[in-house]
């Protein structure tokens, strides 16, 4: 009698650790799983995080740019008013000085 208790014990027992060692090599698998497919998703977290990082730089270098040739226009156009300002000014200036000659040459020639 004691013989069938310990056997169906024994027997229960390996059962139960028959029972364990698939519950664990089931979550050995499932843990391997989750840990391939983690990989998978943070590389491709981290390829479209590159991917935007770059995108952003571009967007910021061409935003760069843009101010750069707005300003770079401003400048000139700043450049080409002052010159036209100081060529207009010249030219009154020496019409002003031919005028006075001319004026000078003749009042000369009329008094002499």
């Amino acid at each position: 009698m004691m013989d069938k208790k310990l056997e169906s014990t024994l027997t229960a027992l390996l059962e139960v650790e028959a029972e364990a060692k698939t519950i664990v090599e089931k979550a050995e698998s499932e843990a391997k799983d989750m840990r391939e497919k983690t990989r998978g998703e943070v590389q491709k977290i981290l390829g479209d995080t590159k991917a935007q990082e770059q995108q952003e730089v571009q967007n910021a270098l061409n935003a760069l740019r843009s101010q750069a040739e707005k300003s770079q226009q401003e400048i000139l156009d700043r450049t080409r008013k002052e010159i036209e300002y100081w060529e207009e000014l010249f030219q009154q200036n020496h019409d002003k000085a031919f005028n006075f000659i001319i004026e000078q040459i003749i009042s000369s020639k009329t008094t002499a």
